[in-house]
């Protein structure tokens, strides 16, 4: 992918650049390697896998571990556990690199409830 191809034509604008995924995000802390996933890809991601979305909004690139459910349903860790599409809207790739691993990992924890959500949605216990 040459990063050039799919800078944003103006700031914070949603829409489709030409690989027909959002445009690769200003505002975020890390950076898209490789190809956008596929839905089969995203669908069989395991659980803590490190990923970098761009929201179709244009919010993003953001690093995430995945969270799966007791239903299957892929997730972000983080404050809403906000599903993971499987459309082609996002921009989801695989895979963080020491500067995003090294933000991402000096941050301080989520708060013990949101730990305990997380727990709860693996566990099936979640309301």
């Amino acid at each position: 992918m040459n990063p050039a191809e799919y800078v944003q034509p103006g700031r914070n604008e949603s829409g489709f650049a030409p690989d027909g995924h959002a445009w690769v995000g200003r505002t975020g802390r890390a950076i898209h390697h490789g190809p956008p996933l596929t839905a089969k890809q995203v669908a069989d991601l395991a659980d803590g896998t490190e990923i970098v979305i761009t929201w179709f909004g244009g919010n993003g690139p953001h690093p995430y571990r995945v969270l799966v459910d007791t239903t299957g349903q892929r997730r972000v860790e983080g404050l809403y556990c906000d599903p993971i599409p499987n459309f082609h809207g996002d921009r989801i790739t695989l895979g963080w690199d020491d500067q995003t691993r090294a933000w991402a990992t000096s941050r301080p924890s989520e708060p013990a409830h949101i730990r305990t959500r997380w727990a709860e949605l693996r566990a099936g216990d979640a309301a």
